[in-house]
């Protein structure tokens, strides 16, 4: 009886994720948790959870992503570290070993934590940035150039945002195929023409 309320629990809780309830679906875990402790999917969830609600959170004057929260991961940790997380991660939220709603996205944002914290030249140009707590541009300031730009994945064609300091014209890793692409640039025109757009930049679809 218990673990069959703990399924609904479960459900509910993955209803709540897909409509970004993160505290709510939160709650539903740890009611599912408490009904039957050995429910199947338990750990999947709650770190899909994790994982989202650690993107949500901007630094350096809201214009980063906190990728070491979303990986899970202390700032000063060394590569390994990073490497270990990373795979622990794979392993819960890859969409071959996860069956809830939301694992894809939760994964792709775990990848792309990954892309860049093992990169070690990336990775100081992210902690330089971080650092450095600059707060949003000047709406006034619009005449200067963009600090983002869009490019377009060469096997999937799907477009993506990046950081112009960091990625433009380097090699980057598609957040939806996995493949590696130069990031050139591309018209903001382009862009609108398709749906499939990923936004490296804070994490989402769109």
């Amino acid at each position: 009886m218990d673990k069959d309320e703990a399924k609904r629990a479960l459900d509910i809780a993955e209803k709540k994720l897909s409509e970004n309830d993160y505290v709510g679906a939160k709650k539903f875990v740890y009611k599912a948790q408490s009904l039957y402790p050995d429910l199947d999917g338990l750990n999947q969830v709650l770190m899909m959870i994790d994982v989202y609600t650690s993107a949500e959170i901007k630094i350096s004057g809201g214009i980063e992503t906190d990728w070491y929260g979303v990986l899970g991961v202390d700032y000063k940790a060394d590569d390994e570290i990073v490497k270990r997380q990373y795979k622990n991660l794979a392993l819960l939220l890859h969409p071959d070993k996860n069956r809830f709603n939301g694992a894809e996205g939760a994964f792709k944002l775990v990848l792309h934590a990954w892309s860049l914290l093992s990169d070690r030249a990336e990775r100081f140009l992210y902690d330089e940035r971080r650092l450095q707590k600059k707060p949003p541009p000047s709406a006034k300031a619009k005449d200067a150039p963009s600090n983002q730009f869009w490019t377009m994945c060469s096997e999937c064609k799907t477009r993506c945002e990046y950081w112009r300091d960091s990625y433009l014209n380097k090699t980057v890793l598609c957040p939806m195929c996995g493949k590696t692409f130069i990031a050139t640039e591309q018209i903001p025109r382009a862009v609108k023409k398709t749906s499939k757009t990923y936004n490296v930049l804070f994490g989402y679809c769109r």
